[in-house]
């Protein structure tokens, strides 16, 4: 699936003030292309990711998903659309500390009437942890919620991937297997992967960097 942004603009306006976090960006990553977005803090990286992922709608400019413009979808379309082809990856693992791992994954089953029930098991013991199934988030290293997280992503398995800062809580080695991870979903199952980050030690792994700044992209 083709995800483009195409002139895309946000403002935030504060009575009679504005300011334009996103300035007339526009961005095509295509099946298979993995993208860093990297920038100073402020800059519009989040707000970028959550625009492509139709979190947040823009001031003007269109998000296409595969040629179909969000802004023409309803709330509920949406909603049903982030369910079916998107996963995001956050900086922190937002895990539900009550439930095992098993269950993180198999709540967004139920929740997207999932038919595929043993894609959760094969994620899990993809990402090396088929021997956790059964632990509680507090039972878990740093790295291995991350991967849960991850998991828990791809349980739909989504069309386009986006990452926010999938590593800033890791150390090196963990922060470059999670992106590793990453990278190999994207790349062999031709999905379409955003990954905002400051961490220039993960950026051989993505096809294209591209750097914002004051709201405007730079390639």
């Amino acid at each position: 699936m083709t995800l483009v942004l195409e002139n895309v603009s946000k403002v935030y306006k504060d009575g009679p003030k504005e300011f334009k976090a996103l300035d007339n960006v526009s961005l095509e990553v295509k099946p298979g292309e993995f993208i860093a977005i990297i920038g100073p803090s402020g800059s519009g990286k989040s707000t970028m990711l959550s625009i492509a992922g139709a979190l947040l709608s823009p001031t003007s400019g269109r998000i296409l998903l595969d040629g179909e413009n969000t802004a023409n979808l309803s709330a509920n379309k949406i909603t049903q659309r982030r369910l079916e082809k998107i996963g995001f990856v956050f900086q922190a693992a937002n895990l539900i500390p009550y439930l095992k791992v098993k269950d993180q994954l198999s709540v967004i089953n139920v929740i997207a009437k999932n038919k595929n029930k043993t894609r959760g098991n094969e994620l899990l013991g993809h990402f090396g942890l088929a021997h956790r199934v059964n632990n509680y988030p507090n039972e878990l290293s740093g790295g291995e919620r991350q991967r849960v997280a991850i998991a828990r992503a791809l349980i739909n398995d989504p069309k386009i991937i986006l990452a926010d800062e999938p590593t800033a809580s890791l150390d090196s080695k963990r922060g470059r297997e999670v992106v590793e991870m990453l990278a190999d979903e994207i790349k062999t199952r031709g999905k379409s992967g955003i990954m905002v980050t400051h961490d220039e030690r993960v950026l051989d792994l993505c096809d294209r960097v591209v750097t914002i700044r004051d709201g405007r992209l730079e390639e």
